[in-house]
């Protein structure tokens, strides 16, 4: 099993992984506690862990990576328990990831953190995980903290309204849109 493949269903505890896609566009997926398999409708929200990140002072870091520094250091943040107070739950954060921002990142984003490690911990630093990890951070040689964000892609229809825009301002003539209507038979 890889980290990619990990899932959480807001309303639902704990993680899932994913098993298999439904005919409606839905999941089944099998719950990292219990094993028990569900449903999950393609209507329901559904985050990928590879997809979550934590708030930094610089930037934010890939979940992956904050779980990376947790098993550096796993018998403190295996000692963590997720239902300590809050001020224990930051300090003990403060530890694993100094710079962590705490002005946007709450107790309750820590408290879950720490019971998903607790789930997760032998995926992490796995052969499976590094190599997909790694794809999704990008080259072999890059290191998560220079890992840029990409610049936004701009949709088809602003360059389309761009384009034309520019014609007009060279003194071209803009295309103009074709009417169509649609005859009734009688």
């Amino acid at each position: 099993m890889s980290f990619e493949k990990i899932i959480s269903v807001p309303g639902l505890s704990g993680l899932f992984k994913m098993v298999a896609q439904m005919r409606n566009g839905g999941f089944i997926v099998e719950s990292l506690l219990d094993a028990r398999r569900i449903p999950v409708s393609s209507t329901q929200r559904i985050i990928m862990l590879k997809d979550i990140a934590v708030y930094t002072m610089e930037d934010e870091m890939p979940l992956y990576l904050v779980f990376k520094r947790m098993k550096e250091q796993d018998g403190f943040a295996s000692g963590v328990s997720p239902k300590s107070e809050p001020a224990d739950l930051l300090s003990a954060m403060k530890k694993i990831l100094p710079e962590f921002d705490q002005e946007r990142v709450h107790a309750s984003d820590i408290r879950k953190m720490f019971t998903w490690y607790n789930l997760v911990k032998e995926l992490i630093g796995s052969e499976e995980s590094e190599k997909a990890m790694q794809e999704l951070l990008g080259e072999a040689g890059v290191e998560a903290a220079e890992v840029v964000a990409e610049e936004p892609v701009k949709k088809p229809a602003a360059r389309k309204k761009k384009a034309e825009t520019e014609g007009e301002a060279e003194g071209a003539e803009p295309k103009k849109a074709r009417k169509t209507t649609a005859k009734a038979k009688a």
